[in-house]
């Protein structure tokens, strides 16, 4: 993630219209090449059903993608132990106030435009 908010930094005048990440923790290993077949299988479910609902969030789903990985990136208390999917009901119960615009954040701008 900390390459696309460098994209975002950089490309200003783009619209990213799909950030698709992970909506909840994928299978690990200590051993990457240690996984089975089932945890292939649920890799690859979550990544369709993060892309489709990426995509019909339109660029609202984007929008909220950069705000959560902007608090994560800046160790906000209030995402600290968060999913993604928490963050967003978070957001809609009005916890982090008015509309975010990552562009807008001087925290985020000095950290991606060094």
């Amino acid at each position: 993630m900390d390459g696309l908010l460098r994209a975002q930094f950089a490309y200003p005048d783009v619209e990213f219209r799909h950030i698709i990440a992970p909506s909840s923790d994928l299978p690990s290993s200590i051993y990457p090449l240690n996984l089975d077949q089932s945890n292939i299988d649920s890799m690859v479910a979550l990544g369709t059903q993060d892309a489709i609902d990426a995509v019909n969030g339109g660029k609202t789903e984007a929008e909220n993608t950069a705000h959560f990985f902007a608090l994560k990136n800046s160790h906000d208390e209030r995402v600290k132990s968060k999913s993604y999917e928490q963050f967003k009901e978070m957001k809609a119960n009005g916890v982090f106030g008015e509309e975010y615009k990552l562009l807008e954040d001087k925290q985020m701008a000095a950290l991606f435009l060094q």
